[in-house]
């Protein structure tokens, strides 16, 4: 159900803000004519989202024929910026939720970008949904949340709460994003770990990735790795085996399973050259 956001949301290209700020730019200019020329304005037809708030207008107000050009050059309005930001975040994420299980791939891919250059500013929307009843909400608040790293600090109290959700999906991304707080790093890495036998290959994989990123390696941490190298499936083995690699000198213990990979005739092209880097990787680092 959800997978198909990963799929899909990052191949498309999606209009940035410029568009915007053209139209913005347009508008002041027109009010700004208009007030030249001592005609008034018809209203934008733009959405609620993006209408400039009305420009005040005193009730004698006169405009002098003998004014100054500094005066008249004075710009008498300016775009306003949304009220309520989180408006704007809060509709693209329902637009989201709404499509998630048969979405449109233009029409999903475009919202995904939306969402995505929201960046920071969508954490307290994202925040809000991880304590959504349905599960598809959470799961998706928790996708976006992962992909801001760092910056989604403001949601860790909820995601630390998400480590017990049903989902796995929902359970790797919120422990995935909270390694990156240390005070919450030690509660999200078991269940990483345990993360790492799941049945479904894409829990394995983003738990292996997550852990290969952490500094330091424990004897855990890589026993569940190093397992990861005889997965199923072909591209939870590749995860561990770059992974492996990464650690360099920590990782010395598995440099008999890497030959055994290299040497399996069996073992396609793509994970034996990887193998091989990896291997390559770990005897570099215990030169130095």
């Amino acid at each position: 159900m959800i997978r198909i956001y990963q799929d899909l949301s990052r191949n498309i290209q999606w209009m940035d803000s410029s568009q915007m700020q053209v139209f913005r730019v347009v508008f002041v200019m027109s009010l700004v004519l208009c007030t030249f020329s001592l005609k008034g304005c018809g209203s934008s037809t733009t959405s609620d989202n993006q209408r400039p708030a009305p420009v005040p207008v005193e009730k004698n107000q006169t405009v002098s024929a003998t004014a100054s050009t500094e005066q008249t050059e004075k710009p008498t309005a300016s775009a306003a910026e949304p009220a309520d930001p989180q408006a704007e975040v809060k509709a693209v994420f329902e637009t989201l939720l709404s499509i998630r299980t048969e979405p449109d791939p233009d029409e999903w891919m475009q919202a995904d970008k939306k969402l995505i250059a929201f960046g920071k500013t969508a954490v307290p929307t994202l925040k809000a949904a991880m304590s959504h009843p349905d599960p598809g909400a959470r799961e998706l608040a928790s996708m976006y949340l992962a992909s801001l790293g760092p910056e989604a600090k403001e949601a860790a109290p909820v995601l630390e709460t998400a480590l017990q959700d049903a989902s796995p999906f929902t359970q790797v991304n919120a422990a995935s994003t909270l390694t990156h707080f240390p005070e919450y790093r030690e509660k999200a890495i078991p269940v990483l770990i345990s993360l790492t036998e799941h049945p479904d290959p894409n829990t394995r994989l983003t738990a292996i990735y997550a852990l290969g990123n952490l500094e330091s390696p424990s004897e855990d941490r890589l026993k569940a790795i190093k397992t990861a190298l005889n997965d199923s499936d072909p591209e939870v083995q590749l995860a561990a085996i770059k992974v492996i690699g990464q650690m360099g000198d920590p990782a010395k213990a598995t440099l008999t399973e890497l030959q055994t990979l290299i040497d399996d005739t069996d073992t396609s092209e793509v994970l034996r050259e990887a193998a091989l880097s990896s291997k390559s990787q770990i005897e570099q680092s215990l030169k130095k």
